[in-house]
């Protein structure tokens, strides 16, 4: 009876060891980007004096946006990504290098086309996406 009591014990023990190694192999890779896709208005300036300016340097806020992520060594396209209503995003990407590809808007185009992102082992890299307005010109 002993026996049987240590065998099932034993047992017991190797199958919650095989059970958490397993969930912790299934479990989500906690790598990939995450930031946020954010809108740039030009601030101005005004010479009121010969070398006096005043003006303000602009602002920036979160605005939803999408981007493409490629892969950087084939150019695949690893996923299409469209952040939050704050501009908020976050994407699990295995270690790699990649290129981010904003797309464009009828009234917003991005400040860059692309870009290289590296993502480390164990780390989500950091990447904000500025967008700029683009004038519209109206013609009679």
């Amino acid at each position: 009876m002993k026996t049987k009591i240590q065998t099932l014990t034993l047992g017991l023990v190797a199958l919650l060891l095989a059970s958490s190694v397993q969930s912790s192999v299934a479990s989500p890779p906690r790598t990939g980007i995450r930031g946020q896709t954010l809108i740039y208005q030009p601030g101005f300036a005004v010479e009121v004096s010969p070398g006096v300016w005043i003006g303000d340097g602009g602002f920036s806020f979160g605005w939803p946006a999408s981007f493409r992520v490629l892969a950087r060594h084939s150019g695949r396209e690893v996923a299409h990504v469209s952040s939050g209503t704050d501009g908020s995003f976050e994407v699990s990407l295995p270690p790699g290098k990649y290129v981010v590809v904003p797309d464009t808007f009828f009234w917003y185009a991005p400040t860059t086309s692309s870009f290289e992102v590296t993502v480390r082992p164990k780390h989500f890299t950091d990447v904000f996406i500025y967008y700029q307005s683009v004038p519209i010109t109206v013609t009679p």
